[in-house]
């Protein structure tokens, strides 16, 4: 199969959005299109599908005793759903999949961010949304001026108004009309922006997209190279561009288009944007002692002074041992260590970054958990959230990053299980609204893993109230092992961790890349 990592990550996440009844309507036409234009693609969907009709019919004939009226009621529904589905994953007609429409939901997921501004209009919508998360399926639309917007995957675009933008997904954007200069460093290799008229596949580089409103649109290379797929019905082959080419695309017809030295110079001027000051504080233990009971931690912008990890009472004598920089800890399946976090279980946004190292023998009972803390809020309830690596195989790969909160959990596709040092970086933005769901995006080594949730079931105002656990382990932070209502299980993590560090808000993809290499970010002014 030649499908990219990327893409089979992209294909799942679609897939399982398909399965559960919530995939948006975007991203019903992209799956229709992909499935339709790729024999690797529909060998994917088909298989997907098949599985989930299978695990369907499984699961309808675990039930041992008989079912009253309302029960067989569902299960026929039930079974008709998996029935569609299975039918669904065998009916390929020349190239083209025939979709039953589902219940189409449009859950708020975050996908990108604006990150800059200049010379915007004082009445432009846009010129009071500096520093706003853009949703999934969200059109954005400038008037004038310039405005920068980062997406999840890495990917910035400087777009010039007047300009109309969709963004699809971390990965994709359809550009309506106006310009585009896109910036796609190493870990968004793949971002894809769409127009009628073409697609283009970024591989590593610096482009820029002109779309005229009428379906045509002029794709000039500033540095790399692309792949452009025509959108016209007489070829789809793919164009590969390199640095200085260019080609215009109408629907009807591929043309070239001469790009003038002063055009390219224009092109690749640098935009001097206003941006949000947006200082970042945060909690960072470097584990660099070379022996005690305890790791000091270095605290900015914080209220408290005092975030030192405390190994337990059966802490490993090699708990001090080569991090990935200097020192860092070992845990050994037995031991773990906690910290005093004023406000952690409260509903602020954070991101969790760390270096961790999974032995390839670790056994499937030591993935829980890397950090750990308990969360008391209206949106997460009173349950744990882990931060670990999946054990179970039924949800998704083996070894692969998991985050579980409230009940459900985000899911990564790289394996940590390997036995070396990969960077780790967690991010919640839990937003406002106590009814919607909590934003995790998960990154592994700088690259997004996943943005996808599969949520827990929601809890009544009552069945908080009862499942609120000991006020003793709210506001602590845990290394190395499981949370319970009453504190920490036996269940614990076997591995080695380095340079973890907890801000109060969200990270934007290139300060998560700046972490990872040593660097500093922004920090408030004393």
């Amino acid at each position: 199969m030649s499908l990219s990592d990327r893409e089979i990550l992209e294909l799942n996440e679609l897939c399982n959005s398909l399965v559960d009844d919530n995939l948006s309507r975007t991203d019903l036409a992209r799956l229709e299109q992909w499935i339709g234009a790729s024999d690797d693609a529909r060998q994917f969907y088909v298989r997907a599908m098949d599985q989930s009709a299978s695990l369907g019919h499984y699961a309808s004939e675990m039930q041992i005793e008989a079912p009253d009226l309302a029960g067989r009621v569902g299960s026929v529904i039930q079974h008709g759903k998996w029935m569609w589905l299975a039918l669904a994953a065998s009916i390929v007609i020349g190239g083209t999949l025939w979709f039953r429409s589902p219940v189409v939901m449009d859950p708020v997921e975050y996908v990108a961010k604006i990150t800059g501004l200049r010379a915007v209009g004082p009445t432009d919508p846009v010129a009071s949304k500096l520093g706003d998360f853009i949703c999934r399926g969200e059109r954005f639309e400038l008037t004038e001026g310039f405005a920068e917007v980062t997406f999840d995957s890495g990917a910035v675009l400087v777009v010039e108004g007047p300009a109309i933008l969709d963004a699809n997904s971390p990965w994709d954007a359809t550009l309506h009309q106006g310009s585009i200069t896109a910036s796609v460093p190493s870990q968004a290799i793949g971002f894809r922006i769409s127009n009628p008229a073409v697609e283009v596949v970024d591989l590593g580089t610096e482009f820029s997209m002109v779309a005229d409103g009428k379906g045509a649109a002029n794709v000039f290379v500033l540095e790399g190279e692309v792949e452009a797929v025509p959108g016209s019905n007489s070829d789809r082959e793919a164009i590969l561009l390199r640095e200085n080419e260019s080609r215009r695309f109408a629907v009807s017809n591929v043309a070239g288009v001469e790009i003038s030295e002063p055009i390219l110079t224009q092109m690749d001027m640098p935009v001097s944007f206003e941006r949000s000051r947006n200082p970042v504080k945060y909690v960072r233990w470097a584990f660099d002692e070379p022996s005690g009971k305890s790791f000091g931690a270095k605290s900015i912008g914080f209220s408290s002074s005092d975030y030192d990890l405390v190994l337990g009472k059966r802490a490993s004598s090699v708990a001090h041992t080569e991090g990935y920089r200097d020192g860092g800890i070992q845990l050994d399946g037995r031991s773990f260590a906690q910290a005093s976090f004023p406000g952690l279980s409260s509903n602020f946004p954070r991101t969790v970054s760390f270096w961790v190292q999974v032995p390839k023998d670790t056994a499937l009972s030591e993935a829980y958990s890397m950090v750990a803390w308990r969360a008391d809020s209206a949106k997460l309830g009173s349950r744990p959230v882990h931060i670990g690596w999946n054990r179970n195989p039924d949800e998704g790969p083996l070894g692969a990053l998991r985050t579980d909160f409230s009940g459900g959990h985000a899911m990564g596709m790289t394996s940590l299980r390997d036995g070396l040092w990969h960077y780790v970086s967690v991010v919640f933005v839990p937003g406002v609204d106590p009814d919607a769901p909590v934003q995790v995006k998960q990154y592994v080594d700088g690259k997004l893993e996943s943005s996808r949730v599969t949520p827990g079931p929601k809890l009544s105002i009552a069945a908080r109230g009862k499942e609120r656990g000991d006020p003793r382990f709210a506001d602590i932070l845990w290394i190395g092992c499981r949370l319970g209502s009453g504190g920490p299980r036996k269940s614990r993590f076997r591995g080695a961790m380095d340079e973890l560090i907890i801000t109060d808000r969200a990270l934007d993809p290139s300060e998560i890349s700046r972490l990872m290499v040593g660097q500093e970010i922004a920090v408030p002014s004393i």
